[in-house]
């Protein structure tokens, strides 16, 4: 599903609270954060403009959709062509055997694609483990299934704190006990446990469903702190959605 060639490609990752930029050049080099704000798409034209260089197409992701028009047409400007704006209408590398493609985030199908095309014919599970932790389930067939979301660490770190009346705010754990001598170690404990061992579970079901034989995945700003406390990821590819972007933005060339 590469599609045709593409020098340079620009692909933008448009979320609730970030919008999150990559250049490919034969590999993902250039990256950039920006705010999901409502700056009009002159100010969107020049936070894109160094970013872009000489790329010769570029693809959106967005799950705002008040931000989609607003950044095609920055893109338009920056580039002198209409980017790719991800949906379930594209051609994609897989039967869709998702009940309501109309709801499905942009980004989850992304990170699926992105994650099909790492797999060479297995099954694969796509971790995205950002402000929420979803997971996108490609069967070897292929077809995509569908997957699951819960909230991501920050998520819960606050919700804690926000509906309770006498628990602090704590800072994530840089080291994972089982037990806290302390309120806020305890807090942390309690947090850690839920998301490591509620991610860890969650994939093996995941797997088990598959058959056993599954590639897992890990993106998103969590995805290596996961990784590297989970064996039941096999692999962190940080640009997993921008490449999903990409591939599809090709295809549907």
């Amino acid at each position: 599903m590469e599609g045709p060639a593409a020098t340079s490609f620009l692909a933008l990752d448009a979320g609730n609270s970030s919008v999150k930029a990559a250049v490919w050049d034969g590999a993902w080099g250039a990256t950039a954060r920006f705010p999901s704000d409502d700056a009009p798409a002159e100010a969107w034209t020049a936070r894109l403009e160094e970013l872009a260089g000489d790329a010769e197409a570029a693809g959106i992701a967005s799950v705002v959709p008040a931000l989609t028009p607003v950044l095609a047409e920055a893109v338009a400007a920056v580039m002198g062509a209409v980017p790719t704006v991800v949906s379930a209408d594209l051609p994609l590398p897989f039967r869709l055997a998702y009940a309501t493609p109309r709801t499905l985030g942009t980004d989850r199908l992304a990170a699926a694609v992105g994650a099909h095309a790492l797999a060479t014919g297995r099954p694969v599970v796509a971790l995205d483990a950002g402000s929420a932790i979803t997971t996108e389930v490609v069967t070897a067939e292929p077809a995509y299934l569908g997957g699951a979301i819960l909230p991501g660490p920050d998520l819960l770190r606050r919700s804690l704190t926000r509906d309770t009346r006498q628990l602090p705010d704590v800072p994530w754990p840089d080291a994972v006990a089982p037990v806290g001598d302390s309120t806020v170690t305890a807090i942390q404990a309690g947090l850690s446990a839920l998301v490591l061992d509620g991610v860890a579970g969650l994939l093996r079901r995941t797997t088990d469903a598959l058959g056993g034989d599954a590639l897992v995945v890990a993106t998103g700003g969590w995805g290596p702190w996961l990784a590297e406390r989970l064996p039941e990821v096999d692999r962190v590819e940080p640009h997993l959605v921008h490449d999903g972007i990409r591939r599809l933005a090709l295809a549907a060339r």
